[in-house]
């Protein structure tokens, strides 16, 4: 355990050996696509096969689970199109998905998305993403948060 409490005041810009960055390459399969289909806005009984909008819930599970600044690097990838972006996909804990109308989109997705699960492991290997520097930002938050309190 270090003494850090012995020489206040703090310093934030202090390195400890287990800041080093583990090595994270995140792996993506197939996605699962699921139909979603709803009546349209303003039909009223009977309905037709026609009065119905489908859409697809495409989703794709990470493994292992990736951290959460992987995952904004992932939405960040500068490439794709305009009509399909990185930063469209959604990511719940657990999956990333993204719900689309057309069949081409889903296709377009499924062919950039190993792409920018590939661009995301590069470059969360290149940047400072140990644990150990995402808990103590999260720490210092919350220090921060606290001083605010008891100033009060």
């Amino acid at each position: 355990m270090s003494k850090r409490g012995e020489d206040l005041p703090f310093q934030d810009d202090e390195e400890d050996p287990w800041d080093h960055a583990v090595p994270v390459h995140i792996r993506i399969g197939p996605p699962r696509v699921r139909p979603h289909v709803v009546p349209m806005a303003g039909r009223a009984a009977p309905l037709s096969r026609d009065d119905f909008v489908t859409s697809f819930l495409v989703v794709w599970q990470p493994s292992p689970s990736p951290p959460a600044h992987w995952v904004e690097l992932l939405r960040d990838a500068p490439f794709g199109t305009q009509a399909v972006r990185a930063r469209e996909v959604h990511w719940n804990g657990k999956h990333l998905s993204i719900e689309l109308v057309n069949e081409a989109d889903v296709e377009a997705y499924f062919l950039e998305m190993p792409r920018w699960v590939e661009y995301a492991n590069a470059e969360f290997l290149r940047g400072e993403h140990a644990p150990a520097v995402d808990a103590l930002q999260e720490a210092r938050r919350r220090a921060r948060e606290l001083e605010n309190r008891l100033r009060r």
